[in-house]
């Protein structure tokens, strides 16, 4: 069950596995898209030190659900 994991630090080592790799890469910034419905990763990833900069359309099956793309400069 997903909800085994939760607590776990699992995304957090993801994320920093992800941030070390575009350092690496010298990129500038980086982004990514959240379910507006999902204030737990929402937080998460402003902890992280990503800020909202647009939204768009994801589809799931027939079901049409908003992601926040939120975005960190390095």
């Amino acid at each position: 069950m997903k909800s085994d994991f939760h607590g776990k630090k699992v995304g957090q080592l993801l994320y920093d596995k992800a941030l070390e790799t575009a350092l690496e890469l010298e990129k500038e910034y980086i982004w990514l898209g959240v379910w507006e419905e999902n204030p737990k990763a929402i937080r998460f990833y402003e902890k992280n030190g990503f800020r909202p900069f647009d939204k768009h359309v994801f589809v799931v099956g027939t079901d049409e659900q908003i992601d926040i793309l939120m975005k960190k400069t390095l």
